[in-house]
């Protein structure tokens, strides 16, 4: 789930129904905010979660790539390690790595505690070798577990249409609500160079304006 820190943008109320082109080099995300009000009972069985207050650069920069470059997440990537550091020494900044039985490193959530007393999961995925494995459900019942304890009064999140087709489902099954719709227009990474020009191959890499009648 590739997700932004922030609060609910502005409402535009001046869209007119109909198709529209953004330029070469623009993604154009359809964003759904979700919240959970309450824990949910029995969700799963949590992973095994070790908060870690000063990760390593290379190592969380890696973690970070290798969970998200697929849906193209590019933070890390643009982040020196001073930037990291500095970014992590903020106590409402949570990061946690999750654990298989076998304690395998298996995917990392990240979580900011905001003055209002509520939580936004600003990241949240396992590396591409644990899907498939019925640990997502688990990562998530560790994350929230751990975010539960601190009783904020909501926990919220938002979606990409990037991500995995079945993620609203997942959230939803993991207590989430949709409360908000709405869009984001990002620089492709691929051709900013903060990611490599063959990640995410499943999502369209436009860089050239299209011309009529041009082959």
């Amino acid at each position: 789930m590739q997700v932004t820190e922030g609060t609910l943008p502005d409402e535009i109320t001046d869209l007119a129904s109909g198709y529209r082109r953004v330029p070469a080099g623009k993604i154009v995300n359809a964003v759904t905010w979700m919240e959970a009000r309450a824990p949910t009972p029995d969700l799963a069985r949590p992973l095994a979660m070790t908060r870690v207050t000063k990760p390593d650069p290379a190592i969380y920069r890696a973690v970070f790539l290798g969970i998200g470059a697929p849906w193209l997440w590019d933070r890390a990537a643009e982040m020196s390690d001073a930037d990291i550091a500095a970014h992590f020494a903020d106590p409402r900044q949570h990061i946690y790595y999750g654990h298989d039985e076998s304690d395998g490193h298996v995917g990392m959530a990240e979580f900011r505690v905001a003055d209002s007393n509520e939580i936004e999961i600003t990241y949240f995925g396992l590396f591409p070798s644990s899907t498939g494995r019925g640990l997502g459900k688990r990562l998530m019942a560790g994350a929230l577990d751990q975010a539960w304890r601190l009783h904020p009064h909501r926990i919220w999140l938002h979606t990409s249409s990037i991500d995995h087709h079945s993620v609203i489902g997942f959230y939803r099954a993991c207590g989430f609500e949709p409360y908000a719709a709405g869009f984001e227009i990002t620089d492709d990474p691929r051709i900013k160079g903060t990611l490599p020009r063959d990640a995410a191959p499943q999502i369209p890499l436009i860089e050239t304006e299209w011309v009529p009648g041009a082959r």
